[in-house]
């Protein structure tokens, strides 16, 4: 078996299980899509040999083929390295706000992923009752209500003071999370640093934009399953791409 069967080879597996993992979903079809783009550099080679036009062409995809796996992998590879040096809760202090950002809500009930992330600054909280809590995202398709109210019910059924809690409910987007925080934090007359509060694979993304916008940030996640993990940090490469063009049409 050539270099090239055993590549379609891989590839066939890893398009197998990705589906069997994650059904017919965004990353699921993202990743094989990928691969595909990815090995079309191979037979695109053969084809284009004969014909000095067809040579540029494939010259020109190849090269925004390797940009891509090059800008892909080392997005990857910083998610990573942010998750794991993202300090615990008993070294992140000198702290009087948290943003948690928002997720999806099942009708009017936090879903897994957001309410871990609230566990985790419900964690911080019990350890700093004096804090403010920003809770941020507005409403989505098949919500019955904002996630800010669905995660300030969520905060105080859990024994979260309400004076505590302030709500942003129009973000639907990371950017507009922080951006509309910002504007909260500005009206505040805050100064300090701020906690953002969201998933391993998503913190990256949340503290990059704070940072951009001038928001002096700490950073506390949640911890996703393997697999869960996987299927969002495949999904943040496209996604970390709109919000930084949307960023560039921002500033």
């Amino acid at each position: 078996m050539n270099k090239r069967k055993y590549i379609m080879f891989t590839m066939i597996i890893i398009s197998a299980l990705s589906i069997l993992e994650w059904g017919i979903s965004f990353s699921s079809i993202f990743l094989i899509v990928s691969m595909a783009l990815v090995y079309t550099v191979f037979p695109m080679k053969d084809l284009c040999s004969k014909s000095k036009y067809l040579k540029t062409i494939y010259n020109i995809y190849k090269a925004i083929i390797i940009i891509f796996v090059s800008s892909f992998i080392l997005l990857e590879g910083l998610i990573f390295l942010n998750i794991n040096e993202t300090k615990d809760i008993d070294k992140v202090d000198n702290i009087d706000t948290i943003i948690v950002l928002g997720a999806k809500v099942n009708g009017t009930e936090v879903s897994k992923t957001l309410k871990l992330r609230l566990d985790k600054a419900i964690e911080y909280y019990n350890k700093h009752k004096d804090i403010n809590i920003i809770v941020s995202g507005g409403q989505g398709n098949n919500e019955d209500i904002t996630e800010a109210l669905a995660m300030k019910n969520y905060l105080v059924s859990n024994g979260v003071n309400i004076n505590n809690i302030i709500e942003e409910n129009k973000a639907t987007t990371t950017l507009e999370n922080i951006m509309y925080s910002k504007k909260i934090l500005d009206n505040m007359n805050h100064k300090g640093k701020v906690l953002i509060v969201t998933s391993d694979y998503h913190l990256l993304r949340g503290r990059f934009i704070a940072s951009m916008l001038g928001i002096e940030n700490e950073g506390l996640c949640s911890i996703s399953s393997i697999s869960g993990r996987l299927y969002y940090m495949i999904r943040e490469y496209p996604t970390s791409t709109i919000d930084l063009v949307r960023f560039m049409k921002y500033i």
